[in-house]
């Protein structure tokens, strides 16, 4: 074919013709681009799969195991700090209540009412189990819930806006309910003061015991004198003074807090202040103790 009779049969096509030609190639070339892209997406989520397990199995363990070792009780509760209480029943966001008063949370502590809104400590007796069980009936049969006093008064609550005075944990540090006091500070640090029974079978069992024997006694893999945590710059018993009596408190220091974690046993509580011991001296615990 000459070059002139191939220019005028190019030239003769049907320009509809070529335009559906160059549509259908733009659509293949378009789906092959589709195809890689999607191919690409699922062999990044692969990827990201993967590395999701080699976590899980190198890295996961390891921070599991080193939370475990300072609280045993973690999965099933919350770290000291942590105010977002877990061991809410379904559907229940929290199990923990905030008070104004202690006046308040006695009364709250009675109620058996429902609520639309929200639900009452009562409705949380089959969620939560036998700990939270003991506790509530307890408090109800009392009609009281010890409180901390300073000179034999009452101690001054934050009353600050935002901010609770006292908050009630159903499941908290080692799986127990506890009560949490906060009194007012003129540092502005985050000091506070927190009290659970303790448990029945321990208590019954094993008078005259240490804050530091009771928490074994509780849970015996958590940090303690013997097993100090990772968090921890050192753990060792102290004699502290109180208004009312001598107590060996279980001193737990830490390696970026200039706070303290201080247990004792108070008759039949355990007892938890958090605090800076350069703050609060032999003077400020001297003057303290529970009224009933």
């Amino acid at each position: 074919m000459t070059q002139k009779k191939l220019t005028d049969a190019i030239t003769s096509l049907d320009y509809d013709i070529l335009e559906r030609y160059f549509l259908m190639k733009q659509e293949l070339v378009e789906k092959k681009k589709t195809k890689k892209f999607v191919f690409a997406k699922w062999e990044t989520l692969a990827a990201c799969f993967c590395i999701i397990i080699l976590a899980s199995i190198f890295i996961l363990p390891n921070i599991i195991e080193s939370a475990i070792e300072d609280n045993p009780n973690i999965m099933g509760s919350n770290v000291e700090d942590n105010l977002n209480c877990d061991g809410a029943p379904p559907g229940i966001k929290q199990a923990c209540f905030d008070f104004d008063s202690y006046e308040e949370m006695i009364d709250a502590f009675a109620k058996q009412d429902l609520k639309s809104d929200s639900y009452t400590i009562q409705e949380l007796k089959d969620a939560l189990g036998e700990p939270f069980i003991r506790f509530v009936d307890k408090v109800n049969a009392d009609k009281a819930f010890p409180q901390p006093m300073l000179d034999n008064q009452p101690i001054t609550y934050r009353n600050e806006k935002g901010f609770s005075n006292i908050a009630f944990f159903g499941k908290e540090l080692y799986g127990l309910p506890w009560v949490w006091y906060h009194p007012f500070v003129s540092t502005g640090e985050n000091f506070y003061i927190k009290i659970t029974y303790i448990p029945d079978g321990i208590k019954d069992n094993h008078k005259n015991m240490t804050a530091s024997e009771v928490i074994k006694k509780i849970a015996p893999n958590s940090a303690n004198i013997d097993n100090p945590g990772k968090q921890h710059k050192g753990i060792y018993n102290r004699q502290i003074t109180l208004y009312d009596r001598e107590v060996t408190a279980l001193v737990m220091e830490y390696k970026e807090d200039t706070r303290s974690s201080i247990y004792f046993v108070y008759d039949e509580l355990l007892v938890l202040v958090r605090c800076d011991l350069e703050v609060w001296d032999e003077q400020w615990f001297s003057n303290l103790s529970f009224h009933y």
